[in-house]
């Protein structure tokens, strides 16, 4: 390998995030114009160098590995925030995160305002699950963690209880979700005002009706949620599991047909 390619593979690689570059963050780590870059990358790509990701991701491959072996990205979180962001990661992948289940889920789960064709998508042996969402809901009870040297967009705990509450299907489906919040309020993050407030912002009629009917059943000993869900009560009536076809009996207080048991 020349000194100069050795140069520009060390510059795109202190230029990468957690392996990962595109061709933008290449043209301006290389002082190069984009197109110029793009095939830089490409070129290192065919040596095996690079590999690509997609079209405008490159993943660096160390120097010190080797380039007739497959490499892969360290981190699905790090590689979820190049592929799709504007986005955070929520849903089961969070709750695992927070501690609010021992459950593992072969995927990982991404909130993304980006426009996506699939609810599933696959990238370097990585499994990833969608869920789309407008810009504006990619805010509230959203924090930043380290994940090695990047910063992530993840729900918050309260975020992730709220998310799956609206869309069980992001928590596994509401036994699931039931048993997060189960966890979450006998842990030492429990929190229900700022889970409240969460909620005020972010959760739909049907959340709060799963909410309530969820801490009475669960809790029974904690009014705050339930008092906060009964001010909320929307009309209509909602499925608490909406993943199952049945309807299951009528709990008239909550406008709920629980379809499903979560004791």
């Amino acid at each position: 390998m020349a000194i100069r390619e050795k140069t520009q593979i060390a510059a795109l690689a202190r230029a990468s995030k957690g392996g990962l570059i595109t061709v933008q963050a290449a043209s301006a780590a290389l002082r190069l114009p984009d197109a110029v870059a793009s095939a830089r990358l490409s070129r290192l790509a065919r040596s095996g160098w690079a590999q690509r990701v997609r079209r405008g991701l490159y993943l660096m491959v160390p120097v010190e590995a080797d380039p007739a072996k497959p490499t892969t990205s360290d981190d699905p979180w790090v590689l979820a925030h190049e592929l799709f962001s504007p986005c955070y990661i929520g849903g089961w992948s969070a709750a695992e995160h927070w501690g609010l289940t021992e459950q593992l889920f072969r995927s990982t789960l991404v909130v993304t305002a980006r426009p996506t064709r699939s609810k599933e998508a696959t990238f370097m042996g990585n499994d990833f699950r969608l869920f789309r969402v407008r810009p504006a809901q990619l805010t509230n009870g959203v924090i930043k963690v380290w994940r090695g040297t990047e910063r992530i967009d993840v729900s918050s705990a309260e975020r992730t209880l709220v998310d799956c509450l609206c869309t069980p299907e992001l928590g596994g489906g509401t036994r699931h979700v039931g048993q997060m919040l189960t966890e979450y309020l006998e842990s030492d993050k429990k929190d229900v005002h700022r889970l409240i407030a969460v909620a005020k912002k972010s959760a739909s009629g049907a959340a709060w009706k799963r909410l309530g009917y969820l801490a009475e059943a669960l809790q029974p000993d904690d009014e705050a949620l339930t008092t906060a869900a009964r001010q909320h009560l929307s009309e209509g009536l909602a499925r608490l599991d909406p993943a199952v076809a049945k309807r299951g009996r009528l709990i008239k207080r909550w406008r709920l047909w629980v379809n499903v048991d979560v004791n």
